[in-house]
């Protein structure tokens, strides 16, 4: 089977995801208990708030008049439903500020080297190529996030892109190479002959003036 063939990338794929099932699955698992538990709890509460909605009784209001209790009566389940509606968004919006805390940390959860390992040892050097990628600057361990990243890649043909970038590299780096220079590619001239050396003329030395002063400090010889 061809390492770049089509097949091979979704083998590859089907094992990166299976990996990350395998490493992700404890996380999966408390994050659906604790959905569980907290939809039984929201389910509770709506219950009982509504239940006591209903029992409600406004007959002690007489002072009030028989048409204020008679609004109240009609009014009162929507005002009930009303405070289900608040409940079920306190419960929504701490319940998905939780998953998604939860989720950034599953996410930032490092690979063990030995399950890295395990995997590249299976997978084409094309996708371990995607892997290096996603990796970026290595400043930070290899993570569960790192690795949902590159299937992802793969899916958008990450593999092709790394090519063309290799490619177009390769042709930018060609033309970027500086041209060999006209004088180095003509032969030399011949230096010229030095001449010959001209004997040494024999001249008288004169008497020069004195550069000393009476009190030791040179001076110039003008």
């Amino acid at each position: 089977m061809n390492a770049a063939s089509p097949d091979r990338i979704r083998q590859d794929r089907r094992l990166i995801g299976q990996t990350l099932l395998k490493l992700a699955l404890p996380r999966l698992i408390v994050r659906g208990v604790v959905l569980v538990i907290a939809a039984i709890i929201w389910l509770l509460v709506a219950s009982w708030l509504l239940d006591f909605g209903r029992s409600l009784s406004f007959d002690g209001l007489q002072a009030f008049g028989q048409q204020a209790i008679d609004l109240l009566t009609r009014v009162n389940p929507y005002l009930w439903w009303g405070v289900v509606v608040i409940w079920t968004l306190i419960v929504f919006f701490a319940v998905r500020a939780w998953v998604n805390s939860d989720i950034a940390a599953t996410r930032a959860k490092p690979i063990a080297p030995r399950e890295l390992s395990a995997l590249t040892a299976q997978i084409s050097g094309e996708v371990t190529n995607v892997l290096r990628w996603v990796w970026g600057s290595r400043e930070e361990p290899f993570t569960l996030g790192d690795l949902r990243q590159a299937a992802i890649e793969l899916r958008h043909s990450r593999i092709d892109k790394l090519d063309m970038v290799r490619e177009q590299g390769n042709i930018l780096d060609r033309q970027a190479a500086p041209a060999t220079p006209a004088a180095a590619q003509t032969p030399s001239a011949k230096p010229p002959t030095p001449a010959a050396p001209q004997a040494p003329v024999l001249t008288t030395p004169t008497a020069t003036a004195d550069t000393r002063s009476t009190g030791g400090r040179v001076e110039p010889n003008l």
